[in-house]
Protein backbone atom coordinates (compact mmCIF):
# COMPACT_ATOMS: atom_id res chain seq x y z
CA UNK A 1 0.00 0.00 0.00
CA UNK A 2 2.59 2.54 1.25
CA UNK A 3 4.76 1.47 -2.23
CA UNK A 4 1.16 2.17 -4.57
CA UNK A 5 1.07 5.73 -2.67
CA UNK A 6 4.61 6.66 -3.27
CA UNK A 7 4.33 6.29 -6.82
CA UNK A 8 1.58 8.08 -6.78
CA UNK A 9 2.60 10.95 -5.25
CA UNK A 10 5.68 10.77 -7.39
CA UNK A 11 3.71 10.58 -10.73
CA UNK A 12 1.60 13.33 -9.43
CA UNK A 13 4.56 15.61 -8.37
CA UNK A 14 6.44 15.07 -11.86
CA UNK A 15 3.04 15.78 -13.53
CA UNK A 16 2.39 19.41 -11.86
CA UNK A 17 6.09 20.18 -10.97
CA UNK A 18 7.65 20.88 -14.36
CA UNK A 19 10.66 22.47 -11.97
CA UNK A 20 13.94 20.05 -13.14
CA UNK A 21 12.87 19.78 -16.62
CA UNK A 22 12.90 23.47 -16.71
CA UNK A 23 15.88 24.09 -14.67
CA UNK A 24 17.86 21.56 -16.76
CA UNK A 25 17.04 23.24 -19.92
CA UNK A 26 17.87 26.67 -18.04
CA UNK A 27 21.47 25.24 -17.48
CA UNK A 28 21.64 24.30 -20.94
CA UNK A 29 20.39 27.99 -22.22
CA UNK A 30 22.93 29.27 -19.83
CA UNK A 31 25.63 27.12 -21.14
CA UNK A 32 25.08 27.87 -25.16
CA UNK A 33 24.80 31.94 -24.08
CA UNK A 34 27.87 31.67 -22.47
CA UNK A 35 30.03 29.65 -24.97
CA UNK A 36 29.12 32.29 -27.59
CA UNK A 37 29.84 35.06 -25.28
CA UNK A 38 33.59 33.46 -25.10
CA UNK A 39 33.46 32.85 -29.04
CA UNK A 40 32.72 36.58 -29.71
CA UNK A 41 35.00 38.43 -26.91
CA UNK A 42 38.04 35.90 -28.34
CA UNK A 43 37.10 37.04 -32.10
CA UNK A 44 36.60 40.90 -30.67
CA UNK A 45 39.98 40.86 -28.53
CA UNK A 46 42.11 40.23 -31.92
CA UNK A 47 40.84 43.60 -33.33
CA UNK A 48 41.48 45.10 -30.44
CA UNK A 49 44.67 47.55 -31.07
CA UNK A 50 47.31 47.90 -28.28
CA UNK A 51 48.92 51.40 -28.02
CA UNK A 52 51.61 52.19 -25.38
CA UNK A 53 52.10 55.31 -23.90
CA UNK A 54 54.33 56.47 -21.29
CA UNK A 55 53.62 59.09 -18.21
CA UNK A 56 53.55 62.42 -19.84
CA UNK A 57 51.59 61.26 -23.05
CA UNK A 58 48.43 62.81 -23.76
CA UNK A 59 45.40 60.46 -25.36
CA UNK A 60 42.69 62.04 -26.89
CA UNK A 61 39.01 59.44 -25.49
CA UNK A 62 35.28 59.93 -26.74
CA UNK A 63 34.41 62.68 -23.89
CA UNK A 64 37.84 63.70 -22.64
CA UNK A 65 41.86 64.25 -23.19
CA UNK A 66 43.87 62.46 -20.39
CA UNK A 67 47.28 62.86 -19.60
CA UNK A 68 48.73 61.20 -16.81
CA UNK A 69 51.69 63.61 -15.31
CA UNK A 70 53.10 61.35 -12.04
CA UNK A 71 52.94 58.17 -10.53
CA UNK A 72 54.43 57.56 -6.82
CA UNK A 73 54.18 54.75 -4.51
CA UNK A 74 53.14 55.12 -0.38
CA UNK A 75 52.22 53.55 1.87
CA UNK A 76 49.52 55.60 3.54
CA UNK A 77 47.65 58.74 2.37
CA UNK A 78 46.40 61.87 4.12
CA UNK A 79 44.62 64.93 3.47
CA UNK A 80 45.12 68.12 4.95
CA UNK A 81 41.66 68.19 6.82
CA UNK A 82 41.16 64.63 6.73
CA UNK A 83 42.43 61.74 7.99
CA UNK A 84 45.40 58.98 7.45
CA UNK A 85 44.97 55.91 5.69
CA UNK A 86 47.19 52.90 5.54
CA UNK A 87 47.76 50.49 2.71
CA UNK A 88 46.44 47.29 3.97
CA UNK A 89 49.12 44.27 4.97
CA UNK A 90 51.14 43.61 2.21
CA UNK A 91 50.03 46.44 0.00
CA UNK A 92 50.28 49.28 -1.38
CA UNK A 93 49.33 52.57 -2.52
CA UNK A 94 50.10 54.00 -5.80
CA UNK A 95 48.80 57.61 -6.09
CA UNK A 96 48.33 58.97 -9.86
CA UNK A 97 48.22 62.59 -10.72
CA UNK A 98 46.00 63.35 -14.00
CA UNK A 99 45.47 66.07 -16.16
CA UNK A 100 41.96 65.92 -17.44
CA UNK A 101 40.29 67.82 -20.07
CA UNK A 102 36.95 67.92 -20.92
CA UNK A 103 35.86 68.36 -24.68
CA UNK A 104 32.24 67.76 -24.96
CA UNK A 105 29.84 70.79 -25.03
CA UNK A 106 28.68 69.68 -21.36
CA UNK A 107 29.63 69.02 -17.96
CA UNK A 108 30.14 65.74 -16.72
CA UNK A 109 31.16 64.12 -13.25
CA UNK A 110 34.42 62.34 -14.46
CA UNK A 111 34.38 58.34 -13.24
CA UNK A 112 37.78 56.64 -14.34
CA UNK A 113 37.42 53.22 -16.22
CA UNK A 114 41.00 53.73 -15.57
CA UNK A 115 41.97 49.99 -14.66
CA UNK A 116 45.33 49.82 -12.85
CA UNK A 117 46.98 46.04 -13.76
CA UNK A 118 50.37 45.25 -12.13
CA UNK A 119 53.22 42.99 -14.00
CA UNK A 120 50.65 39.95 -12.97
CA UNK A 121 47.89 40.96 -15.31
CA UNK A 122 45.88 41.86 -11.89
CA UNK A 123 43.49 44.62 -12.46
CA UNK A 124 42.51 46.97 -10.16
CA UNK A 125 40.10 49.62 -9.96
CA UNK A 126 40.72 53.20 -7.95
CA UNK A 127 41.15 52.66 -4.16
CA UNK A 128 37.28 53.93 -2.91
CA UNK A 129 37.91 55.06 0.20
CA UNK A 130 40.13 57.71 -0.87
CA UNK A 131 37.94 61.25 -0.41
CA UNK A 132 38.63 61.52 3.10
CA UNK A 133 42.56 60.38 3.00
CA UNK A 134 43.84 63.04 0.05
CA UNK A 135 43.60 66.42 -1.13
CA UNK A 136 42.88 67.05 -4.99
CA UNK A 137 41.00 64.06 -5.76
CA UNK A 138 39.44 64.31 -8.97
CA UNK A 139 37.04 60.85 -9.28
CA UNK A 140 33.66 61.88 -9.32
CA UNK A 141 34.94 65.53 -9.46
CA UNK A 142 32.52 67.64 -12.29
CA UNK A 143 33.97 68.57 -15.51
CA UNK A 144 33.36 71.86 -17.14
CA UNK A 145 33.58 71.74 -21.23
CA UNK A 146 37.24 73.03 -22.19
CA UNK A 147 38.94 73.28 -18.85
CA UNK A 148 41.70 71.32 -17.87
CA UNK A 149 41.25 69.63 -14.21
CA UNK A 150 44.46 67.77 -12.33
CA UNK A 151 43.90 65.67 -9.79
CA UNK A 152 44.72 62.34 -7.97
CA UNK A 153 43.71 58.97 -8.26
CA UNK A 154 44.54 56.68 -5.87
CA UNK A 155 45.18 52.47 -6.52
CA UNK A 156 45.78 49.97 -3.64
CA UNK A 157 47.80 47.12 -5.22
CA UNK A 158 49.93 44.10 -3.87
CA UNK A 159 53.60 45.58 -2.13
CA UNK A 160 55.47 42.31 -4.66
CA UNK A 161 53.95 44.25 -7.56
CA UNK A 162 56.95 45.38 -9.39
CA UNK A 163 55.76 47.02 -12.69
CA UNK A 164 51.97 48.44 -13.44
CA UNK A 165 50.44 50.76 -16.05
CA UNK A 166 46.83 52.48 -16.53
CA UNK A 167 44.97 50.71 -19.29
CA UNK A 168 42.02 53.04 -20.97
CA UNK A 169 39.84 51.64 -23.56
CA UNK A 170 38.86 53.65 -26.58
CA UNK A 171 35.72 52.64 -28.01
CA UNK A 172 34.92 53.86 -31.03
CA UNK A 173 38.49 53.02 -32.25
CA UNK A 174 38.92 49.37 -30.70
CA UNK A 175 42.07 50.96 -28.92
CA UNK A 176 43.44 50.03 -26.16
CA UNK A 177 45.81 52.33 -24.15
CA UNK A 178 48.45 51.08 -22.03
CA UNK A 179 50.30 53.62 -20.11
CA UNK A 180 53.52 52.24 -18.04
CA UNK A 181 53.45 54.16 -14.89
CA UNK A 182 56.31 51.49 -13.33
Amino acid sequence: MNSILADEIRNTYIKTNKIPFAYYIAVIIFAIINLSACTVSSVANEEIKIVHKEIGDEITLETLDLKIISAEEKQSISSYYGSTAESAEGAKFVLVVLELKNTTDKSFAFTPGLKLVDDKGCEFNSYPYTIGNIDNYIENRKLSPNIKEIGYLVYEIPADSSGYSIHSFKEDTKELYKIRLK
